[in-house]
């Protein structure tokens, strides 16, 4: 066997070398002939076997190398930003406790004096793992206000930082005044023992702890689960097809899923073709987020007493980077109206960053009223 057998063998599937490499290679294996030497014959001739096995071992790889096509560039899946967002998150630590504490911030972006302020209230849910421990909810009646960005709080300090705004109502009038100010105000309570432990959250279904433990990992037993809320759904009167249902799961990532069944969950949705990563922006506390249009259809938001029609605005998921959670829900003026331009930001949910999963019991906060 010669040296270019061995080379066919060790690559049976390669394209053979052009003539001009088999020659070069020839003679680098060749060379001039060496004469016979009586004495130490036996030196000369291991040394020559030495040279002509690492030259063949050197040719080898010198032609593997030539012949190993350049690696072809792969281009990216759509919405890869998801899919290495769950692959990031998807090995996380479980988290522990007894109680869910869900902390919203529902609020909406409004225009005062040139200025733009968040206006907001705030429910706190406290939820047990075993279903029959009540349910404790607490909701912040009266709205408060802070100025939205950096720039509007210089400059609402630059005119004396009022510590009362007007803001616009639905219909475009004037609102009574709103505090601005961190302290919430008045707060009632309700602990509801009827709960028998369904999440408040029934956007997708009517769902427990243990419903949701029971979620699959695996994006095609993930969608066979779903599939079993949207027949649900669709004996309710909902007849959208259950591709149009999918994009409302995208609320199943701010109730307590595992790591790895979120990750499962961001993987699905990533694969909807209605599903669209629009980029990196803050969410409305200032956080770093990943926003995320899953589709969900455009809707009405307010009337526009000027226009005489409803302004429609659509939804942007925004989601943590490290988690995966959802960092809020905001959504967005479709068109220009007499106090938005089309693309401002008009109504958000926000989750406070004191949600997830605690081992303290949940107690009413003081002075809070309660209601049955």
């Amino acid at each position: 066997m010669d040296e270019l057998d061995l080379l066919a063998r060790a690559l049976p599937d390669a394209r053979p070398p052009s003539p001009e490499v088999v020659a070069r290679a020839r003679a680098r294996l060749t060379g001039p002939p060496v004469r016979p030497v009586r004495r130490r014959a036996w030196t000369w001739a291991a040394a020559t076997a030495v040279v002509v096995t690492a030259a063949i071992v050197t040719l080898v790889f010198s032609l593997v190398a030539y012949l190993t096509p350049a690696p072809v560039a792969v281009a990216p899946r759509a919405n890869q930003a998801l899919f290495d967002l769950a692959d990031r998150i998807e090995r996380l630590p479980e988290e522990s406790g007894v109680y869910w504490r869900q902390v919203s911030i529902p609020g909406n972006y409004q225009k005062a004096d040139g200025l733009t302020y968040l206006a907001s209230t705030r429910l706190e849910t406290w939820q047990s793992r075993d279903p029959a421990d009540p349910m404790l909810m607490v909701f912040w009646s009266e709205p408060i206000a802070r100025p939205a960005t950096a720039a509007d709080e210089r400059a609402w300090r630059a005119a004396g930082s009022p510590r009362r705004i007007k803001l616009l109502c639905e219909d475009g009038e004037r609102c009574p005044s709103v505090s601005v100010t961190d302290k919430l105000g008045k707060c009632i309570y309700r602990q509801d023992a009827a709960a028998g432990g369904v999440l408040p959250d029934r956007t997708v279904g009517t769902l427990t702890m243990a419903d949701l433990a029971a979620f699959p990992t695996d994006q095609d037993g993930l969608r066979e689960k779903l599939r079993a809320y949207h027949k649900a759904w669709y004996k309710r009167g909902f007849k959208e097809p259950f591709e149009k249902f999918l994009p409302v799961t995208a609320n199943l990532l701010d109730l307590p899923l595992r790591p790895d069944q979120r990750a499962a969950l961001i993987r699905l949705l990533a694969g909807v073709p209605s599903t669209k990563v629009v980029g990196t922006v803050t969410d409305p506390l200032g956080r770093p987020a990943l926003s995320v249009d899953f589709g969900v259809a455009r809707h009405a938001l307010v009337y526009d007493s000027k226009k005489g029609k409803e302004l429609q605005v659509y939804s942007r998921t925004l989601l943590d980077p490290g988690t995966g959670k959802t960092l809020a829900d905001v959504s967005y003026a479709a068109r220009t109206a007499v106090w938005a331009d089309k693309g401002d930001p008009m109504t958000f949910t926000a989750t406070a960053p004191e949600s997830g999963w605690t081992t303290a019991r949940p107690t009413p906060p003081e002075g809070c009223e309660k209601r049955r």
